[in-house]
């Protein structure tokens, strides 16, 4: 079985993008907080797959600007 993402938050504001000259060219993630390990960044690429957009991906670091285990 395929693992699926929740529906869309209802406050998200659906039908209200932008202008096609003010769209995104294509998914985009941003990570804040630590260089992402390779499998976030798998993942990260798998979510932008099911829902194109801008994903920011916050990781907590430690003392040693390690992430968090």
């Amino acid at each position: 079985m395929a693992p699926k993402l929740p529906p869309p938050d209802p406050f998200e504001s659906l039908g209200m993008e932008p202008d096609h000259e003010l769209r995104m060219e294509s998914p985009a993630a941003v990570y804040l907080g630590a260089s992402p390990t390779p499998e976030i960044k798998r993942l990260s690429s798998l979510i932008l797959d099911l829902r194109p957009g801008a994903l920011i991906v916050a990781a907590p670091r430690s003392r040693r600007g390690q992430p968090q285990a």
